[in-house]
């Protein structure tokens, strides 16, 4: 049997969100291998937070600031403490990519990165949080992507239509100038039509479904952090199976599963979103056998190994 991913995971931990009320704020690697356990995750990718501590959370929580603190740069320590953990506890099935800041600090993320090679099989942005936009990579961020290119290094986007930080077409943009990477954006690209079509269309692009039900229940009160009706994937959101199978029918065989963990639930100042690793398992488990098969196994593969 082929090996079953998810492809889409957080470990560590937020203090700004913490601070700020929000949750989740906190993952470790044991709780991500519980549920790999019960629901029969072979392999995970899995990456740090979001808002690393080299922004002052204090800032965050009561001003609404992203702060580097001085001499920090993004990530320079979140990185490294996860790789340590997935060599005390990972047991070999997690697949740490190293998390970036398209923007900040770029010389000194790079090497930080490089110190990493061997240990990390791919490269996170999470940039609507950071408040760091994605198409810096197309200008003095350039050395991200070409150390992605160097070492193979699939590269994973958060994608956004309501901020411009992270929006779709400014991530097809990079991964249209870098054709050697293999890039995932997720979230289904917030179920936009158009956008969708177009990843279909770029050989080097793969999407995920990451935290699914979520996106579903923004879909059906209409929210703005996914594609508005008239740019939206035509589907029946109180079904999330039949959204699944209807984006497949756009993307095929580069449809990936992910879960969001622990974000596939999302509690904030506006929002009250409340689901389960269960629960999104349910959605995929619900779909025909090769569209499962697809999601859960060979589109993983293809866009990891690049075969």
């Amino acid at each position: 049997m082929p090996l079953v991913y998810d492809v889409h995971t957080h470990i560590g931990l937020d203090t700004g969100f913490y601070l700020r009320g929000w949750w989740p704020y906190a993952a470790t690697t044991r709780d991500l291998l519980e549920q790999m356990d019960r629901h029969g995750i072979d392999r995970a990718v899995c990456f740090p937070f979001t808002l690393p501590s080299a922004f002052d959370a204090y800032a965050f929580a009561q001003r609404n600031e992203v702060t580097l603190l001085p001499g920090r740069f993004p990530f320079d320590r979140e990185n490294a403490l996860l790789a340590t953990e997935i060599e005390r506890v990972g047991g070999g099935r997690l697949l740490q990519f190293a998390m970036f800041d398209p923007a900040r600090e770029i010389e000194r993320q790079v090497e930080a990165v490089k110190s990493l090679i061997g240990k990390v099989a791919g490269l996170k942005t999470q940039s609507t949080v950071i408040r760091s936009p994605v198409r810096a990579l197309l200008e003095h961020g350039r050395p991200l992507m070409e150390l992605a290119a160097e070492h193979d290094l699939p590269v994973l986007f958060h994608t956004s239509v309501n901020d411009p930080w992270a929006q779709v077409a400014d991530c097809l943009a990079v991964a249209k100038a870098f054709p050697s990477v293999r890039f995932d954006l997720a979230h289904s690209c917030r179920f936009h039509l158009p956008l969708l079509r177009e990843c279909a269309a770029t050989a080097n692009v793969w999407v995920d479904c990451s935290a699914h039900l979520a996106h579903c229940q923004l879909a059906r009160d209409n929210l703005s952090p996914v594609a508005p009706p008239d740019q939206r994937v035509v589907a029946d959101y109180t079904q999330p199976p039949r959204v699944l199978e209807a984006v497949h029918a756009i993307l095929g065989e580069k449809y990936m599963w992910g879960s969001d963990n622990p974000f596939m639930s999302w509690c904030d100042d506006r929002l009250r979103i409340v689901y389960t690793y269960a629960q999104e398992m349910e959605a995929v488990n619900a779909l025909p056998p090769k569209i499962r098969e697809s999601m859960l196994s060979h589109a993983p593969h293809a866009w990891l190994s690049g075969s």
